[in-house]
Parts: structure tokens; sequence; C-alpha cells
């Protein structure tokens, strides 16, 4: 893994070799800017404030960040996840599922 600093958070790059970060990270596609430590919203709140509505989609996550749901042929693992102390974690996956936890909610979407 590997950390990718931006907006004051930091962000891991799950990936086992180096050379595959920048992959991971296109791949994934870019850390939405609207995540900032400055912030004191919930990062789900964050998210809201710069997209508007945020579709929700069923599906599960793991204590690790897996990503399961009946329409996947398989379960997505995170390629790029972040916590904030306090306003929770966040997960990215290859085609821009993201994945909102805190202590009260798990939230699912997509963004374009």
């Amino acid at each position: 893994m590997f950390i990718h600093h931006v907006n004051g958070i930091d962000w891991l790059v799950i990936t086992a070799f180096e050379e595959l970060k920048p992959i991971f990270i296109e791949d994934a596609g870019p850390i939405p800017s609207c995540f900032s430590i400055d912030s004191e919203l919930s990062l789900i709140d964050q998210a809201k404030r710069t997209f508007g509505y945020l579709p929700n989609l069923n599906g599960v996550i793991t204590d690790t960040g897996t990503f399961q749901r009946k329409d996947n042929e398989e379960d997505l693992n995170p390629q790029l996840a972040c916590l904030v102390e306090g306003r929770g974690r966040v997960f990215i996956y290859h085609g821009g599922f993201v994945a909102f936890v805190d202590d009260e909610q798990s939230f699912i979407t997509r963004l374009d």
C-alpha cells in the first residue's frame, strides 16, 4: 500500500507493486477534491454538498472495504481508501463506485 496525499487526507493506494501505483490511481479515477480534512462535515455530507443527489446503490461493504452486491459477477475490492477520524471512511473502486462508511450508516453510490 502507498499513500497519496490530497487536501490534507492520506489516501491508501491499495496495490502490492509500486509500478502499478499510478495505474491504480487512474483506474479508480481522480480523488474528488470535495474531500478535505478542513471541513467539519462528514465525508458523506461533503460529497452530497459537492455532487448534489447521490443515487444509493444496494450492496454490502465489508470491514476491509470489499463491495458485494447481487448484480456484480464478483466482489469489488477498493483501489483507494481513506479514514478521517470522526468523519468516516471512503472506499473508491474501479468504475466510479464509491462507498462511505461511518458509525451510523454505509452509503454506496457512483460518481460520474
